[in-house]
């Protein structure tokens, strides 16, 4: 059985030109959660990013085979125990919070001070939650979404120079960025972060669609994946798919995925950068939001 005090390395890829003694000349881009931590690090000298870090904190059964994990305050110290130089004074730190809780509000609808009932119409905020918010500049949207507030307050508190963005947002931007000139009709963005999946739709110059699912079984993020297709008025079998995250091929997820959307690809990396061979041995599709992060202008 494992600890839940034990911390998995689930990736540690980093340049030999990497140096804490540099670290004032590289910017640190960090994506979080409740159960895991990823980090990277682009060289602002070379533009290239030198190393990329994924931390997991796997669960324990209790009686009644009841998940135990620590709390994120635990985890995170812990984290920091591992990789103590990440509180040195970075270049600059931006922070993505991984998240099930947001909404998007046009901002001719949007008001700061009723963010939470903007929030709280499609989901409940919960008293220990702080509520916070986004500007998608190039959707012309105010992503409001939820944090735990003890979580906002560690990180601004270990990362001063950090502010909490949300994952949705940085994808919202960094696909509109990146994908802008290659959309001549509608494309779907289907990102992997098991066990959700965040569904995005771009026609060209426009943001059709963003929602969020939870799924257990590959049959499960099917039918939310055809159900939202055929709300929009569109047809599977003549759709285009990119895929991004925590999806590989010859999965059952991307099998059946592949017997109504013939037409599909992974996202390839941003090539407004340079990176390091190490990177060479990490599926250009994953980590999409954190090494996009310093790209999308939140």
């Amino acid at each position: 059985m494992t600890s839940p005090d034990h911390i998995l390395t689930a990736v540690n890829r980093f340049d030999a030109l990497f140096r804490e003694s540099d670290i004032g000349n590289y910017y640190l881009s960090i994506q979080t959660g409740d159960t895991g931590f990823s980090f990277c690090v682009l060289d602002g000298t070379t533009q290239k990013y030198i190393g990329i870090g994924d931390l997991k904190l796997p669960a324990t059964k209790g009686p009644g085979s009841r998940e135990i994990r620590l709390s994120f305050e635990a985890f995170l110290s812990r984290v920091l125990v591992s990789v103590p130089y990440l509180q040195k004074p970075f270049k600059s730190c931006r922070i993505i919070w991984e998240g099930n809780k947001s909404t998007l509000v046009p901002n001719t609808l949007f008001e700061e001070s009723a963010k939470e009932r903007f929030l709280s119409f499609n989901q409940p905020v919960d008293p220990h939650e702080i509520v916070l918010q986004d500007s998608l500049r190039d959707h012309q949207a105010v992503n409001v979404f939820a944090v735990p507030e003890q979580a906002n307050r560690l990180l601004l508190k270990h990362f001063p120079a950090g502010q909490v963005r949300h994952h949705v947002s940085v994808l919202l931007q960094s696909l509109f960025l990146n994908y802008r000139n290659q959309i001549t009709r509608p494309k779907i963005f289907i990102h992997f972060r098991e066990p959700w999946f965040d569904l995005i739709v771009l026609e060209p110059h426009k943001l059709v669609y963003a929602n969020m699912f939870e799924f257990k079984q590959a049959e499960d993020m099917v039918y939310y994946l055809l159900f939202a297709i055929e709300q929009l008025g569109m047809h599977a079998d003549r759709s285009e798919a990119v895929l991004l995250g925590r999806i590989s091929r010859n999965t059952p997820v991307y099998n059946l995925i592949a017997r109504y959307i013939r037409k599909m690809e992974f996202a390839q990396r941003n090539p407004a950068w340079q990176y390091s061979f190490v990177f060479n041995e990490i599926p250009p599709h994953t980590y999409y939001p954190l090494i996009n992060l310093n790209q999308c202008g939140l």
